[in-house]
């Protein structure tokens, strides 16, 4: 597959406090049929989504609506555009590490649902499951059906290795001592290999594609036994400009909060660390109270990641120290909330190098 370069390309680099994510040099050569190529640093640019007081997506305003600042000192803005119908390369991780057929035929609706939602004729999609191993289900595609077969080839176990069944009727798993109506909760010892998915998905789907790239993680719980870090699956993200959205599932019929999968990882303060990558990477993760509540939150990440805007500038501080700095963008008018990346590392600039076939 050739590799498409954009007349500028630009690389942002990441994190937030509290991800310890480190960042590999940049610049190096990249191969893909004999091409290679370097990016230019001093460019930074940013894609983000504006939303109102009602959390509704805000999609026609002009460059004069925003204004940015790099670690609190404000930059001019030298390039905008508004990408409402921009080419999507999406896919969904799924964690299968579970032969309880109640569980993987939730995910397989949840993928099924949101992959028929999300993918136009000119966009790809795939589908992905994790567990004590990474495997492709389906490979980048436009075509509705085979996206289908392969959500359902989930729900039936045969995607993953187990024997083949007729799919069970989805149901809310809610990560307790109990488990599910109350029988076989999940083992907390099992093998998630969940960084690992996002490095593989990333390196093998997303490298090199154009437009916007995302992925979103339907979780079980955080990540266990993966060769990969947090810092490693971030970085990778990162690096190829990859959205993550996690769903986050609770159980419509209980009232209070303990009913989440509370066996996410969680950092000092008790937040969610899948929660911080997402917002890392430009992402969100959704609370989806009860699976009738699914479809919205499938609607919405679809709706925000075909509704973006994206502006570029040239730092003023030009001491490339390689410090992190933090960029900021606002909307001009009230109770608007843009989400956005961070920040990213100041790296020495490298001139670009010219394609080579």
């Amino acid at each position: 597959m050739p590799i498409r370069v954009c007349a500028s390309a630009v690389v942002l680099v990441l994190a937030v406090a509290g991800l310890g994510c480190p960042r590999s040099s940049f610049g190096q050569d990249k191969s893909a049929e004999g091409s290679a190529f370097r990016s230019q640093v001093d460019l930074v640019s940013v894609y983000f989504a504006v939303r109102d007081d009602k959390k509704r997506l805000v999609s026609d305003l002009g460059q004069n609506s925003f204004s940015v600042s790099e670690d609190g000192q404000p930059q001019a803005i030298k390039f905008f555009a508004h990408h409402s119908d921009v080419v999507l390369n999406v896919g969904v991780l799924l964690d299968t590490g579970s032969n309880m057929s109640s569980i993987l035929g939730q995910e397989a609706q949840a993928s099924k649902m949101f992959l028929r939602r999300v993918v136009r004729p000119t966009d790809l999609g795939f589908l992905v499951s994790y567990g004590s191993r990474v495997e492709t289900v389906q490979l980048p595609t436009s075509d509705p059906v085979l996206l289908r077969v392969a959500a359902e080839s989930i729900g039936k176990g045969a995607a993953i290795g187990l024997p083949e069944r007729a799919p069970a009727e989805p149901s809310i798993w809610t990560g307790g001592t109990v488990g599910i109506n109350g029988r076989h909760p999940l083992d907390p010892n099992r093998e998630s290999h969940l960084y690992d998915a996002m490095r593989v998905s990333t390196h093998r789907y997303l490298v090199g594609e154009v437009g916007r790239k995302a992925i979103v993680i339907v979780a079980l719980s955080g990540d266990s036994k993966s060769e990969s870090t947090m810092a490693d699956a971030l970085e990778a993200l990162l690096e190829n400009d990859v959205i993550a959205y996690v769903l986050q599932i609770y159980d419509g019929s209980k009232r209070d909060n303990c009913d989440v999968l509370h066996i996410y990882q969680r950092d000092s303060s008790g937040e969610p660390l899948l929660k911080k990558l997402a917002e890392a990477t430009g992402g969100r993760m959704l609370e989806v109270r009860g699976i009738d509540k699914l479809e919205d939150a499938l609607d919405e990440i679809s709706d925000e990641l075909h509704h973006q805007y994206s502006l570029g500038y040239y730092p003023e501080n030009k001491n490339w120290d390689g410090k992190f700095r933090k960029i900021q963008i606002s909307a001009g008018e009230k109770g608007f909330k843009v989400y956005a990346r961070k920040g990213y590392y100041a790296k020495p600039p490298v001139a670009n190098i010219a394609v080579t076939q």
